[in-house]
């Protein structure tokens, strides 16, 4: 089954006439605050060519139709209040509430323990 419900991938969706104007109007009311604990707090002095202050690059695989949905919901959003100018706001804001999420379920809502500062595993996960 892909993300819109169907169940062939490859099925084609034409757009309603008219553009852009049978999307809903984006809620008004702001988003709910980030934690403290994940929000990354901007660094002082010159941010060097190809970084942006405060923010740190990070390249996660997911799959196709995960991306293609983001970027679709990025482009539909953008004109909206509330809807999303970049597909790193959409992730971000996505992380940050279910990071959030996973402290409520596994860590009575606190924030988790710094972990060694040393990288993550990468690579394919064993047993798969």
């Amino acid at each position: 089954m892909t993300l819109d419900g169907t169940d062939d991938p490859t099925e084609e969706h034409e757009p309603k006439p008219g553009g852009r104007s049978y999307l809903p109007a984006a809620p008004t009311e702001p988003p709910p605050a980030a934690p403290a604990e994940v929000k990354a707090e901007a660094k002082a002095g010159p941010v060097p060519r190809g970084q942006v202050a405060g923010k740190e690059k990070v390249q996660p695989y997911i799959t196709t139709a995960v991306a293609e949905a983001a970027r679709n919901a990025v482009v539909a959003t953008t004109p909206y209040e509330g809807g999303y100018q970049s597909l790193s706001d959409l992730i971000e804001d996505a992380i940050v509430e279910k990071v959030a999420k996973l402290q409520r379920t596994f860590n009575e809502g606190n924030p988790f323990p710094e972990r060694p500062r040393r990288r993550i595993r990468t690579g394919r996960p064993l047993g798969r």
